[in-house]
């Protein structure tokens, strides 16, 4: 298993590989960015709100980094690639200004860089997977960049756990202070990769693109499918990391816990990835979608550390499996909504538009819930419930996409 694993690996262009170790790097600060960042805003106050209004910073900031600077990047016909660079400087001084100001404003601030800076690194890494990586061989790129992730989810959380009982029990200072001056040194070590990177540089977007891209006779279930995903993930970044502290009660814990649960997750991706391919994806998509399904229906309703445990348990597992194919549909569906006369980006750059308006939505209406009727656990309740129906439904919506719109 694993030597066919490592041969197939070996065959991938010097590019891709570049990208697989890119995002590899990128998963060591996005465990701590999307678990650790929440959890960080809720312990000042103890309060969902301003998680809510961190979150509404965050989808804006990468809106802007996205769209915006991809746009302007097709306009003056500028290389994709220097996206990297841009968005490992703003990572780099985003920490620099956490580290040395704590306040709210400084939190908001950090917000409003740090996801400037990932909305860049999304607008490089999803370009130059539909340029480089071919149909047939995503569903293989995908599960290596899973199963490499799962691995890193070991280990971080396991360091993470540590520096936090270490600081906590021996110094009197943060130990959140230690991450903020580690993660810069991780960002450095992504520059080594970005040159072996293809170049690219997008055809300027036009007026017809808009038409063609908000046509719903032609992508309505594809635009389904789009708002379905973002929905749901933005709801797993930003109400898991609350639920976990809030269960878990400590940061130690939580990393602890994470770390414990994720060995068997890696071997099912690497067993699978050898399986998965063309024709059964949206089969394999199916059977995990109905069992997280099953798995966050019983949590809902079982809203306790013993349900919690057992719902991480599966959820390890099933999650990167899910992940894969969600991936590769996510690249298929921009290679489908393409213009004849030009390529993937201005799909690309207009998808993100959409998702952005959606976001904002969905914030503002938690936010409405929150001062209206629900408390902080009544909102994680009902997060929980949205995010199993979207899961269900956007299987639906990429199905429909995939039979009657994929010409």
């Amino acid at each position: 298993m694993f030597k066919k694993f490592r041969k197939k690996l070996k065959k991938l262009p010097k590019s891709n590989k570049s990208m697989i170790y890119l995002m590899w790097i990128y998963s060591v600060w996005n465990i701590i960015s999307h678990i650790f960042i929440n959890i960080y805003v809720f312990s000042l106050n103890k309060n969902i709100y301003d998680v809510l209004e961190y979150n509404l910073f965050f989808v804006t900031a990468t809106f802007i980094g996205f769209s915006f600077l991809g746009f302007l990047m097709s306009i003056f016909k500028q290389n994709i690639k220097y996206m990297y660079y841009l968005a490992y400087s703003l990572f780099i001084l985003a920490f620099i200004l956490i580290l040395i100001f704590s306040w709210k404003f400084w939190t908001l601030l950090f917000a409003s860089i740090y996801w400037l800076g990932f909305g860049s690194f999304r607008c490089a890494v999803h370009t130059q997977e539909l340029v480089n990586i071919k149909d047939k061989t995503r569903d293989f790129y995908s599960s290596v960049i899973s199963s490499g992730t799962n691995i890193i989810n070991i280990i971080v959380p396991l360091f993470v756990s540590f520096i936090f009982f270490i600081v906590k029990k021996y110094f009197n200072f943060s130990p959140y202070i230690v991450l903020f001056l580690v993660l810069p040194f991780v960002y450095f070590i992504s520059f080594k990769f970005i040159h072996n990177i293809w170049d690219y540089i997008p055809s300027k977007i036009k007026k017809k693109d808009v038409k063609n891209f908000f046509n719903l006779k032609k992508y309505l279930f594809g635009q389904l499918y789009i708002l379905s995903v973002w929905l749901y993930q933005w709801l797993f970044w930003s109400l898991f990391p609350i639920i976990a502290i809030t269960i878990l009660k400590t940061e130690v814990n939580v990393w602890f816990f994470e770390w414990i649960i994720t060995f068997i997750s890696t071997f099912v991706i690497v067993f699978l990835s050898t399986k998965r391919n063309i024709k059964n994806r949206i089969k394999f998509m199916w059977i995990i979608s109905v069992l997280i399904f099953i798995n966050i229906t019983i949590f809902a309703f079982n809203f306790n550390l013993i349900w919690y445990i057992i719902y991480s348990l599966v959820s390890i597992i099933l999650t990167p499996l899910y992940r894969i194919s969600e991936h590769v549909f996510d690249l298929k569906l921009m290679d489908t909504i393409k213009a004849k006369w030009s390529d993937f980006f201005p799909a690309m750059i207009f998808r993100e538009i959409t998702l952005w308006l959606w976001r904002v939505f969905i914030i503002f209406i938690l936010i409405l819930l929150y001062y209206k009727w629900f408390n902080n656990e009544e909102i994680i309740q009902f997060g929980l419930i949205s995010i199993w129906i979207l899961i269900i439904f956007a299987w639906i919506s990429i199905s429909l996409h995939m039979k009657l719109e994929d010409r």
